[in-house]
């Protein structure tokens, strides 16, 4: 008697780059990379059960071991154009601001990101 084969659809609602490679959430990234703390497999063979590109899965670790790494930069979700929106913190912010530069008579140089604050330390040093 010879086995009966049964045709299967699959509906697969995934979405795909423009090569057709499938593309994962973030969710569905998280979700595989907690799976794969637990499960005592190697990277190789947890991504293969998965069925990941190894490279691909090896990257997600990566990427996570920098995200808690630096812990003090808050990060939006991925793009779809893979670019990650970094907000600054406050302190760094700070030292980007552009500096004023006042030269006294004297020659001696002021320097300050508040204009307000530069003139009156002016007055101070001219008086």
């Amino acid at each position: 008697m010879e086995p009966t084969i049964l045709p299967e659809i699959v509906a697969d609602q995934s979405l795909r780059d423009t090569p057709g490679r499938r593309v994962a959430t973030q969710q569905h990234r998280s979700e595989l990379l907690a799976q794969y703390k637990t499960s005592g497999m190697t990277q190789k063979a947890f991504a293969r059960h998965a069925g990941v590109n190894v490279h691909t899965f090896v990257s997600w670790i990566a990427a996570e071991k920098r995200a808690a790494a630096s812990p003090g930069l808050p990060c939006a979700p991925e793009t779809a154009s893979g670019f990650v929106e970094l907000a600054m913190p406050a302190g760094i912010a700070a030292l980007r601001a552009p500096l004023l530069e006042v030269v006294l008579r004297d020659g001696r140089i002021a320097r300050g990101p508040d204009a307000a604050a530069l003139a009156q330390l002016v007055r101070l040093l001219e008086a």
